[in-house]
């Protein structure tokens, strides 16, 4: 070694990968908008309305985990914990058609912020090397974590106050997921500028 440190640069996203992941990390965006939009203005929600709400977020959210995992060039040890995550938070959004107060929902969208989150801080730690998208999780994972301690702690609430604490946090997903996704189709676009700037070798 001549003392000299290498930096190597940080892999980034393939046009691929962002063609693959856009569409799922676009949508799970918009659903948590529809979920937020919904927690401020639908004033009167009772137990029944955020029951069924939060069930749909979780049930569509869930799906849309599994799609942006699924992808070809996602790494196959991404799909198990993902698949975890995922699953847990779609039986943890049916479940909560089925609890009679107000609490338990809080308790049962407690459980599924909390193993979503730990499963895309997982691939955010141990592979985003290896998949450049993983590096959104960080922030995803974070706020499903983070929700799921304040929704653990938030006995006492009535629906309306319980819905808007899961607004507030479906506000911050919807914010981030939104700038990931267009920030992928920004990467296809440059892509394909790139390509067609690129000049064709003169035939002799």
């Amino acid at each position: 070694m001549n003392g000299r440190i290498e930096i190597v640069p940080a892999p980034t996203t393939t046009p691929v990968q962002a063609q693959e992941v856009f569409r799922p990390v676009l949508m799970r965006g918009v659903t948590a908008v529809i979920y937020a939009l919904l927690s401020i203005f639908w004033i009167g929600a009772d137990q029944n309305a955020l029951a069924y709400v939060t069930a749909a977020f979780f049930v569509v959210t869930a799906a849309l985990m599994w799609q942006y995992v699924a992808v070809e060039s996602a790494p196959a040890k991404s799909r198990s914990p993902y698949v975890l995550g995922a699953g847990l938070m779609m039986l943890a959004g049916i479940a909560t058609i089925f609890v009679d107060s107000v609490a338990w929902i809080s308790y049962i969208a407690a459980f599924a912020f909390l193993v979503s989150g730990i499963a895309e801080l997982y691939v955010f730690t141990k592979l985003r090397e290896q998949f450049p998208p993983f590096r959104n999780q960080l922030v995803s994972g974070a706020v499903g974590v983070i929700l799921a301690i304040a929704l653990s702690l938030s006995g006492g609430m009535d629906a309306h106050a319980l819905f808007g604490l899961i607004g507030g946090g479906t506000i911050i997903l919807a914010v981030f997921e939104l700038i990931a996704g267009f920030g992928h189709r920004h990467e296809m676009k440059a892509a394909t500028a790139n390509a067609s700037d690129t000049p064709e070798p003169e035939s002799n």
